[in-house]
């Protein structure tokens, strides 16, 4: 019996054995040191069972299905659920993590100045690595010419430069004024001013002019100490200029603004103190010597504007507008400063004074004849608007209309225009190279003096390469002559050194290479030389670029040259208004009903005069004269109108008379000087039109052939 329970016992054991018992590895809850009770325990079976297991599964092998799958990532492993379509029973495994794939996905290429970068990208997921590529050192092409620009040879690298220039005026053109200057200065006022003092009473019958004798020697000492001193006032004229373009150069350097205020006031008392020395010149015995050629008229009129130059209440009243026009300088947004107006009627009384003190009714009427030499006085301009008002007001709202609603023009043909017309001459390969060969087209013989022929071409070259070019942050552009060194320097600002913005102010520059400054002419003429020069050249880019792009330019440029009549014209009626506190045009009632413009109501009187000009409402500039015109140049404007006008007749001239024909009158403009017998000679604008075979801004004819080429289709 105990054999044959032994021999049941083994066989149950062996079935316990392959039965689908979990192991401990697939069954976390197992525990394999417990025994089965039941074999411990045998008789506890109910006696007379057949199948004492029949609670337990049936053994057999697991069918295992996939119940659940996560694929791995390139970061994280993956996951598969098996489970036993028999028993239920689940096991699990755990793919590895695949790593990223990285592949080359994108290069963007760099430049000389710019870093690279090379792009990967995983093949898998959203993964990128970016690799930056070192920036690559210029490699400059030659200099051929100092006004062209040199470009980066390096592929893909726009990079343009200056040429380096000799540097010729570049110690002449620094500021060095300082103690020792003002010393000699004093010392040479006290030396001649001691010997006016020392000198006789005037006594026409002992002191007329002789050109030789015991006076004469001794006005011939007291003149070479004149001479001399004059020389110095105009070093430190020189000076003050130099201080005026290197603080514009860096209008925010506070030791630049010290030292151009100072410099300012310095040369206002040094001014002063000069004409102070007149009438002393006048009551001594070398009267006769001092103003021989002069008439009595003249004399009289000389004493009476030194006297007022040397009167303190002038001298302060001039210091007090430079100051108001730095505080001016300073406002980064005039239009919506509230001090500007403030500023604005304080700088025109100080003017109407200041001319008062000079002998004249008004500013206006001081400005017109000795600030600006013009032909004509402010009464005058009346007929010049009428013309405006009738022949170019139209016009003016016409093109205004043809270039908001001009289509049809393709990228390229606005990269072109934009080479034209805005981007910098000294940054964009296109805008300089297209300048220069302009440029070159103008360098022709001046057939009037063949001893003064002289070459565009050299002289732009000059200016880029000898050190009398100055940019900077202040926004403007000008030329100005220095003088004493005998040399033109031209200033271009932030914005204001585009193509057509160089064609301008070369205009001037060339001007003072041919006359330096030798002549005096009115800023009307001077204004035309620039403008001029700026219509031919957008003429001459017609064959350079597309017809699209050219019919942006032109229509560009002429509506420029509308907009700067009706807006010259504009701030011209509106400083008469104020400066003779008059006006009868619309909001008259408002403007003048107590008896005057206050400054609160100076932005109304503009907008209304605007109104009185034609000008539509949409294209109106209501706030024009707040940019500072009325305060950095006041009475100056109505010289852009005059000059516009000028300009838009040589433009027509060249459709009607060819280009080398408007060439050779643009030409005629500033060489007219070589039928001058004397500096002491002169002649009106209207005769210097004439003699470029222009007709004068006062002949009507004039705004109908404007009129008439204009609208034309």
């Amino acid at each position: 019996m105990k054999k044959l329970l032994a021999l049941l016992l083994l066989i149950c054991a062996l079935v316990l054995i392959v039965a689908c018992t979990p192991t401990p590895d697939n069954n976390p809850d197992s525990n394999p040191d417990i025994e089965n009770p039941g074999d411990e325990n045998p008789g506890d079976e109910n006696p007379g069972d057949e199948n004492p297991g029949d609670d337990k599964p049936d053994p057999h092998e697991c069918n295992f299905v996939i119940t659940e799958t996560m694929d791995p990532s390139c970061t994280a492993d993956g996951k598969i659920v098996y489970e036993c379509s028999i028993c239920g029973e689940t096991k699990k495994e755990y793919p590895a993590k695949l790593g990223h794939d990285m592949k080359l996905y994108n290069e963007i290429p760099g430049n000389c100045d710019e870093y690279g970068y090379i792009i990967y990208k995983c093949t898998r997921c959203v993964k990128k690595e970016t690799v930056p590529v070192e920036p690559t050192d210029h490699k400059w092409g030659e200099a051929v010419e100092a006004s062209r620009l040199i470009v980066c040879t390096n592929k893909g690298c726009k990079a343009v430069k200056l040429a380096e220039g000799t540097g010729k005026y570049t110690d002449d053109l620094v500021f060095s004024f300082g103690d020792a200057e003002k010393a000699a200065l004093d010392a040479k006022h006290t030396e001649l001013e001691a010997i006016l003092d020392a000198a006789e009473a005037y006594d026409p019958a002992l002191h007329g002019y002789a050109e030789s004798g015991e006076l004469y020697d001794s006005y011939m000492i007291a003149e070479g100490l004149y001479e001399e001193y004059s020389d110095l006032i105009f070093d430190a004229q020189g000076q003050y200029s130099i201080a005026m373009t290197l603080y514009y150069c860096d209008n925010k350097n506070e030791e630049l603004e010290k030292i151009y205020n100072d410099m300012q006031n310095y040369y206002t008392d040094l001014v002063s103190k000069f004409y102070s020395l007149s009438q002393p010149w006048y009551d001594s015995m070398y009267r006769d010597f001092f103003f021989y050629g002069a008439t009595e008229e003249e004399i009289l009129a000389f004493l009476s504007d030194s006297r007022a130059l040397a009167d303190p209440e002038y001298v302060a009243l001039k210091a007090r507008n430079d100051a108001i026009e730095l505080e001016f300088n300073s406002i980064e947004d005039p239009v919506a400063s509230p001090d500007v107006p403030a500023l604005y009627a304080e700088f025109v009384e100080n003017n109407n004074r200041m001319a008062e003190i000079l002998g004249y009714d008004n500013y206006l009427e001081y400005a017109y004849e000795n600030v600006y030499d013009r032909d004509y006085t402010y009464q005058d301009v009346a007929a010049f608007v009428e013309y405006v008002r009738e022949y170019i007001a139209p016009v003016y709202n016409e093109m205004y209309e043809r270039w908001e609603t001009i289509d049809g023009y393709t990228n390229p043909d606005i990269e072109e225009y934009y080479s034209v017309v805005m981007y910098s001459f000294f940054e964009n390969a296109e805008a300089n190279e297209i300048f220069n060969d302009y440029i070159d087209d103008m360098s022709m013989a001046f057939t009037s003096n063949p001893d003064k022929q002289i070459s565009f071409s050299d002289h732009l070259n000059n200016l880029m390469a000898d050190g009398n070019l100055f940019r900077g942050t202040y926004e403007g552009a000008y030329v100005t002559f220095i003088y004493d060194k005998k040399i033109p320097i031209a200033y271009f600002g932030k914005n204001y050194d585009n193509a057509t913005t160089i064609a301008h102010e070369f205009g001037h520059y060339m001007n003072e290479i041919y006359n330096m400054s030798e002549y005096s002419q009115s800023f009307d003429l001077l204004e035309t030389h620039s403008q001029g020069d700026e219509m031919l050249f957008i003429y001459y880019v017609k064959s350079q670029i597309s017809e699209k792009a050219f019919e942006l330019v032109e229509t560009y440029q002429i509506l420029n040259m509308l907009s700067t009549i009706m807006s010259a014209v504009q701030v011209d009626c509106f400083e008469q208004a104020i400066y003779l506190n008059s006006y009868d045009g619309p909001n008259a009632d408002i403007i003048m009903e107590d008896g005057k413009i206050t400054a609160d109501e100076y932005d109304l009187l503009y907008s209304s005069i605007s109104a009185e000009l034609g000008i539509a409402d949409i294209y109106r500039q209501n706030d024009y004269w707040r940019y500072g015109m009325t305060i950095t140049s006041p009475c100056y404007y109505i010289s852009y109108s005059i000059s516009a006008i000028n300009a838009l007749q040589l433009y027509t001239k060249i459709y009607s008379d060819g280009f080398d024909a408007a060439k050779e009158s643009y030409l005629k403009l500033f060489t007219y000087t070589d039928s001058l017998e004397s500096e002491e000679d002169y002649m009106t604008v209207e005769e210097v039109l004439l003699y470029a075979d222009l007709l004068s801004y006062n002949d009507e004819e004039t705004y109908k052939k404007i009129w008439s080429f204009v609208l034309a289709d």
